[in-house]
């Protein structure tokens, strides 16, 4: 029996089927609560400053920004989780190139055809050289574009993308360092107290970038330096704490205090992420972006604040043997796992069709313009029922023709290769079906 065995796993994981059914039906879950929050920001029903209160609906839709830092989260955990095992055993680490190459499978083939669509059918008049139609290509179109209202219609949401990639790129070096430091240590406790704190170190400069950010004297550049991918690197970091303390079980066949009290206790977990959730929607201090120390105070306040919520909603799903009839209830129904199972094109494309609905793009017969010129010109339910329809159609398509033969692609390429198997931490859950945010 191994540590694993031991250690148990939850009640709802499949397996031999590859997935994990309730970190499936998360990512379902954010996934909805992303393309929401976009669809109530563009029906005029998220509060805002310096408009009137749309009372409890605005309070809600405003909060679901909680839903996306969990994506991040999943993505340290998952992609960590091997390289934590084989620092905490001495063991070799994965290898980077085939590591990156899965990566790249991951995310570029459905990414680059949400681009060729959004380029061609929307932002054309925009591209006044071939440096414009290249830069979304190769993950530039934020890095190069100070001025929020020239990015490209329809791919506001694909910032993120540069920054999973940015994450991809440095993890094996990251572990690299961390296992050089953690290996001077003579007892398992101290090594993983050494794997911890580097990583503890990385929420703290994710802090500090977002410090810079909204420094008051950089109120001209607020938005253009918040999306570098420095901004979100502590709930990677999250990620792989979890990873790590996960490995550590595994290898020693203890669980963490804090595990323990998860698979105790998961829904008071769960109703702590409500609490934060609640109170992370006021903004006492003034709105993000100002260029006052309010503002300043306010962003560092949220970044806390989500930070805490994506720990909360996490470890419950982390942790072996935690389960509860409302885990089960709200993350393993069908509808939810089979939004989660398309996350990824949820999250690429529904964007795009909120913008189609204003006609806003040159294959619509106008020039693009910002998409919040349209806010509050059409109503919220007619505006999810058609942006829900059209996106989930597209991201079925976007999987079944794109995202799943390149997962194949990969499983072949490693079988060929000989790639060892990596055995589960808490349920199976292989790379293949890792979602980027």
């Amino acid at each position: 029996m191994t540590a694993a065995d031991t250690l148990g796993a939850p009640a709802t994981a499949a397996r031999g089927k590859g997935r994990e059914p309730r970190l499936e039906g998360l990512r379902g879950f954010c996934a909805l609560g992303v393309l929401i929050f976009h669809v109530a920001y563009s029906a005029g029903v998220t509060n805002q400053a310096g408009e009137p209160s749309h009372g409890f609906w605005g309070f809600v839709t405003s909060g679901l920004s909680v839903c996306l830092p969990p994506f991040f989260v999943l993505s340290g955990m998952f992609l960590y989780r091997s390289f934590a095992r084989a620092i905490l055993t001495g063991t070799r680490r994965p290898a980077t190139l085939p590591f990156l190459w899965g990566r790249a499978l991951r995310i570029i083939p459905a990414y680059w055809a949400l681009t060729a669509v959004a380029v061609l059918a929307v932002n054309l008049p925009r591209m006044n050289s071939a440096w414009d139609v290249l830069k979304p290509f190769v993950l530039m179109h934020f890095l190069f574009t100070r001025d929020p209202s020239q990015w490209l219609v329809g791919m506001d949401p694909t910032w993120t993308i540069p920054t999973e990639v940015f994450f991809y790129l440095t993890l094996p070096v990251i572990a690299w360092l961390i296992n050089g430091y953690a290996r001077r240590a003579t007892d398992e406790a101290r090594r993983l107290r050494r794997m911890l704190v580097p990583l503890s170190t990385l929420v703290v400069v994710g802090l500090g970038w977002v410090t810079f950010s909204f420094l008051p004297s950089m109120a001209a550049s607020t938005w253009y330096y918040y999306f570098w991918p420095f901004s979100y690197v502590g709930f990677f970091a999250l990620g792989m704490m979890l990873a790590t303390l996960s490995a550590h079980a595994e290898v020693t066949g203890r669980m963490p205090a804090l595990y323990r009290l998860a698979a105790r206790r998961p829904n008071l977990f769960w109703l702590g992420a409500l609490l934060v959730f609640v109170i992370n929607v006021p903004t006492p201090f003034g709105e993000p972006g100002e260029g006052t120390w309010g503002a300043l105070a306010q962003e560092l306040v949220q970044q806390v604040l989500l930070f805490v919520f994506a720990l909360l909603i996490m470890l419950p799903l982390a942790a072996p043997r935690a389960d509860s009839r409302l885990i089960r209830v709200a993350l393993t129904n069908r509808p939810i796992l089979y939004i989660g199972r398309i996350s990824f094109g949820v999250y690429l494309w529904h964007e795009l069709f909120i913008q189609t609905w204003f006609k806003n793009g040159n294959i619509l017969g106008n020039d693009p313009v910002p998409g919040w010129m349209f806010r509050g010109t059409v109503g919220f339910w007619e505006l999810l029922a058609y942006t829900l329809v059209l996106t989930i159609a597209t991201a079925t398509v976007s999987y079944y023709a794109l995202e799943r033969p390149a997962r194949n692609l990969r499983s072949r390429r490693s079988a060929t290769a000989g790639a060892p198997a990596v055995t589960p931490i808490a349920a199976p859950v292989p790379a293949a079906d890792e979602r980027a945010a």
